[in-house]
Order: structure tokens, then sequence, then C-alpha cells
């Protein structure tokens, strides 16, 4: 407890969102007005097929969808409160795999700066790299509950959270489990007007343990960080696109537990070349790591296998491709299309991730609740 108490403290301080100026609204309910009754749907279904042949990660097939109903009320311009359920079902399943109650309250500090206690925005909203934070968490693990505060501005954002995965009473044979973490990008204003510069920042704990439990295995806490730049360059005034290049270095490291296959702490580096027009996006790069382990990341960019237990392959050098071409992405409705490719020139290992979702995102009017008194003003 005073391991969360202090990452909480630090997670506030760095995300007061001090910077920026009142402007463009954000927020989940940033569609409604005040005193109105609305109804908030959302959904995704997907197909993800990873065709996975090496040593780490075996190959699987996430088929199927989720729905997030919710209720939501804004009584006053900075206070919002909505409740619902998620529910998950995978196709070839005759019942839901799991069915979960959501409830959140925001308060609004200012038009840009937020914070929520309850069922967070969604694992997407973090904006975390997929190395350390996999993005494939948007169809299995998308109900988060805990706290968040989030900064949105022209030039800053900051998104720091808990997600409460496991909570336990006095005496439970199993221990608690939660993840924290700081996401937070720097983006320039436009220099020689047509590049940009930005500068991720982002750290991330994931801790196992819990003073009240009996559980006899020790306490583990893992952590890791990235930091990098990003140079995006317009292409005839963005009519012909976007290109640029980004360098990312990466750091693990245990603080407390036994090894995981032997492996303590480690880094990695991951340098891309990308290119976005219109909606479509491309980009490839090359992943070089030691010893690089982050529980809630992206498998395949591990040093610890999933499949055999206790194997390592302590160095990875894996060059990768990765499209996307996303449909409607102003609307409600959002058709997404990606495609991965990964080749480890050790293990000589071709591997492949095909994505396909359709997601609906929408805030949809009840009633006005306000008196007439109210309206008149």
């Amino acid at each position: 407890m005073k391991y969360l108490t202090t990452w909480l403290v630090i997670l506030l301080l760095v995300s007061s969102g001090t910077y920026g100026n009142p402007g463009e609204e954000t927020g989940k309910e940033k569609d409604n007005q005040n005193g109105e009754l609305s109804l908030r749907l959302r959904s995704v279904s997907f197909i993800e097929d990873n065709e996975f042949f090496n040593p780490i990660i075996e190959g699987y097939t996430l088929l199927g969808f989720f729905v997030q109903p919710e209720i939501v009320y804004i009584p006053d311009s900075r206070f919002s409160i909505s409740g619902g359920v998620n529910a998950l079902k995978y196709s070839g399943l005759n019942n839901f795999t799991q069915v979960r109650p959501v409830f959140s309250t925001t308060l609004k500090f200012t038009e840009k700066t937020s914070l929520t206690l309850g069922t967070l925005a969604g694992p997407d909203k973090h904006r975390m790299f997929d190395q350390h934070f996999y993005s494939e968490r948007l169809y299995n693990q998308y109900v988060e509950d805990g706290i968040e505060l989030t900064h949105s501005g022209d030039h800053f954002f900051s998104d720091a959270w808990i997600s409460w995965e496991h909570f336990i009473f006095k005496g439970d044979s199993t221990r608690e489990q939660f993840t924290s973490g700081e996401s937070f990008r720097y983006t320039s204003s436009p220099i020689a007007g047509c590049m940009t510069v930005e500068v991720p920042l982002q750290f991330q704990a994931k801790h196992f343990g819990g003073q009240i439990s009996d559980y006899s295995a020790k306490m583990q806490s893992f952590f890791s960080a990235t930091g990098g730049v990003r140079l995006t360059f317009d292409i005839n005034g963005k009519k012909g696109g976007q290109a640029g290049i980004e360098y990312l270095q990466f750091a693990n490291w245990m603080r407390s537990g036994d090894s995981i296959a032997g492996i303590n702490h480690g880094h990695a580096s991951q340098i891309n070349v990308f290119y976005n027009y219109s909606i479509a996006r491309i980009e490839a790069g090359y992943w070089n790591a030691h010893d690089f382990f982050a529980p809630n990341g992206n498998p395949m960019y591990s040093s610890v296998s999933t499949r055999t237990p206790d194997l390592a392959l302590h160095n990875r050098k894996i060059l990768t491709t990765h499209g996307v071409v996303r449909f409607f992405p102003a609307a409600p409705v959002e058709f997404f299309l990606g495609v991965d490719l990964y080749y480890d020139t050790d293990t000589k290992k071709f591997d492949q991730a095909y994505t396909l979702h359709l997601s609906f995102d929408k805030l949809i009017h009840i009633v006005s609740l306000k008196n007439d008194r109210e309206q008149s003003q």
C-alpha cells in the first residue's frame, strides 16, 4: 500500500494539467450538454488471426465482439456520471465469456484536463507503445477500473492511470494485481512550415502482491519505460501525405521477486520509418532487444517465451512491417484493417498477424432533465 500511495502521488503531480489553455473539449462525454440524460453505445466486432511460428508465442485467432451500453448524465458542466455493462463474447461459444458492470464519475478541472474514478476510457486511449502495452487489449481486456488523470492540449498530452485488475480480501490465497502508467507526449508547432517534432515519454508498472494475502510467493513488481523522438514531414503541404522517422529506446527491470526465465532487467531499441496518406499508414522498422520483458506488452517483442516455461531468447533482432487502413475514422463507425509482419533474423522465423474490426461509439440523447427555470436562464 505504501508503494501504491507513492505512485499515485507521482501520477497526480506529473499529470497536473497546469500546461495548456482551455478550448477544445475533451473527455468521454464531450458531445453531451448539461442536464441531459444520454445513452452511450460502444461496440467492437473483431477478427485477429495471429499466424505465429516462433519459440516465443504460439499462433491463435480471436473472433468475437463486445458491446458496452452506458447511461450518461451530466448535472454540471464539470461533472459527469455514467453506468452500464460490458459484455464480451467469442464466436463459437454459446455464452458470453465476460459480463462486467461499468461505472465512472468524471470531474473536469478545465476543458482539457479531467479526473476519472471507476471505469476508465479504454486501453487504446492511453496511446502506449505496443511493445510494453499490447494493442490487442482493445479486444479482450477493454474494461479497466481505477483512477485516471488526463490532459490533452495542442502541444501536450498526458494520461496517468492506475488500473486495478484483481482485488483481494484479508486471508485470500491469491495476490492483488494492478497496472499503473504514465503516457506523455509533446508535439511541437510546425517547423519551417513542414516538419513536426514529437517527444514521447512513457512509464508502466505491473504489480503482483498484497500485504493481507496468504499467497506464499514473493511480491513481484515489473517496470518498463520508453522515450524517443519522432520527426514528421509534410509532403506538398500534406497533399502528398506525410513521411517520417521515429527512434525509441526501451528499458525494463524488476523491483522485487523471483526473476522470469532468469531475466531481471533488459533494454531494447526500435527505429521506424513511416508514411501516412489519407486513411492509410505503413511503416517498417527494426527491433533490437536484450532481455526485454514487459508483462502487458506484445509477446512478439519479448525475450521470455509464453509457450515454453523458463525459455528465454536473450537477444532479439526483428524486422517489422505494419500497415493500417481506417475507413470512416471521423464517423461513429470505424472499419479497421491491419497487417503486421515480423521476421526474426536469429531464428529465421517469419510471423504475421491480420486484424479486422468494426467499431461503433455514439452518444444518443434521451431527455433533458433541466427544469423550466434553468432553461429560461
